[in-house]
């Protein structure tokens, strides 16, 4: 792991061996970015670079969308480009014959930052693949029960129900709890789902609507003591949330890198605990382009033999890991917890605005959901672009129309009072 006081350099002044086609230059960066550890209420440091210089995103753009897509670094896509130049420059089996040795490297990474074991991490391509995986992986019959909350992502929704029409199976999709007061509100509403014939639950760790976010090692312990999968879609808290899947407890858990994590695109990982792993199929076994011994398809890998890969991904994510470890996983939880608790404040202010979600802070993540009663909300999203430039997204809750805000490490309190006093000017 970097930290800030080391500015990316080893005590040996060389640089640390955990990066992959960044620059000393990039890794310097580091130091800059460290400094998001400030208080949010802290003056702004002209005399030192802000993380937002260290992206790509251009400087008129006040983005608040990092649930759907997070801007990346500079370093990042350098990365990227240059693994790509260096691939296609020397396309030989002889060059490829590192990849496999950074893909295991890369899941040793992901399993320690995660507080998993290698074995049980998988390198996909983003976190829909990955639920995919589970989803279709397990064994079933008609007449099994698999319970799914309301603001599951759309594509696992669909895919279940595509099965389900198949199969035979009993879907049982259970209401977001939107104003949950308590996690056993939450955890009660699926315990009351549960039948003799239930084989899994799927759920997003946290909401893509609210930001409510699901007591998952509660519900984990309805899962064990009733021996179904619980598999938890990780795609909105893998990268500003510190994750422990050991403290969790379920049997699987996906992650996207081109979200919070602020990575390249079409970037995964997928968790499957160890003792399950014989339990869940793959997809498919192609080539095994990063396999270095068959018996790793007794692990997780199994669930990565998908054919081709894009190799100099893995330089890319590298890079990514290398920066947010800079910026240290606790401070980055704490940072962003603070960001999304400041903006609830502003934008509850707006006349006529109404925070749709949970205000328990320990269901509550930085997901905001805005409705305005009455009013043309995607008429006032098109403003908040027309004359901010100000990025947000569209979200339904309860049959209402909702403003979405996820605010991440690179936004403002100056951001969130220009898109405050432009929805009061809508």
């Amino acid at each position: 792991m970097l930290h800030p006081d080391t500015n990316g350099i080893d005590r040996r002044g060389e640089a640390s061996p955990g990066v992959s086609g960044i620059s000393r230059r990039g890794l310097l960066q580091t130091a800059a970015i460290a400094s998001l550890t400030r208080p949010v209420a802290a003056p702004a440091q002209s005399d030192k670079p802000s993380l937002r210089d260290e992206l790509l995103l251009a400087p008129d753009i006040r983005y608040f969308n990092a649930a759907n897509i997070g801007p990346t670094f500079r370093a990042v896509v350098t990365a990227q480009q240059r693994g790509t130049m260096e691939f296609h420059n020397n396309p030989s089996r002889e060059f490829r014959e590192k990849y496999p040795a950074m893909a295991t490297r890369l899941r040793a990474r992901l399993a320690a930052r995660l507080n998993a074991r290698p074995e049980e991490i998988a390198l996909v391509r983003n976190a829909s693949e990955a639920n995919t995986v589970v989803l279709r992986g397990l064994d079933l019959r008609a007449g099994d029960r698999i319970i799914l909350t309301e603001h599951n992502h759309q594509s696992t929704m669909d895919t279940w129900r595509l099965r389900a029409e198949r199969e035979g199976l009993d879907l049982k999709i259970v209401p977001t709890p939107i104003s949950a007061r308590s996690p056993q509100e939450v955890v009660d509403a699926i315990a009351a789902a549960i039948t003799p014939r239930t084989r899994a639950i799927f759920l997003s760790h946290m909401t893509n609507v609210t930001g409510l976010v699901y007591p998952v090692a509660a519900i984990s312990e309805l899962s064990r003591r009733q021996g179904f999968w619980l598999h938890v879609d990780g795609a909105q808290s893998f990268g500003w949330m510190k994750i422990d899947l050991t403290a969790l407890g379920c049997d699987s858990y996906s992650g996207s890198t081109h979200k919070w994590l602020m990575g390249p695109l079409e970037g995964g990982v997928l968790y499957v605990r160890r003792d399950r792993l014989d339990d869940l199929h793959p997809l498919m076994l192609s080539h095994g382009y990063w396999l270095t011994d068959s018996k790793d398809l007794e692990t997780a890998q199994k669930f990565e033999i998908l054919g081709q890969r894009d190799d100099p991904k893995l330089d890319a994510i590298n890079a990514t890991l290398d920066l947010m470890d800079g910026i240290g996983e606790a401070a980055i939880e704490t940072r962003v917890r603070a960001l999304a608790t400041e903006m609830r404040g502003i934008l509850a202010k707006v006349p006529g605005a109404r925070l749709i979600g949970t205000a328990d802070p320990a269901l509550s993540g930085p997901v905001i959901g805005l409705a305005f009663e009455g009013r043309d909300v995607l008429a006032m999203r098109s403003r908040l672009w027309r004359e901010g430039r100000v990025a947000t997204a569209s979200a339904m809750a309860n049959n209402q129309p909702l403003i979405r805000f996820s605010p991440h490490l690179y936004n403002s309190i100056d951001e969130m009072h220009l898109a405050a006093e432009l929805l009061a000017r809508s």
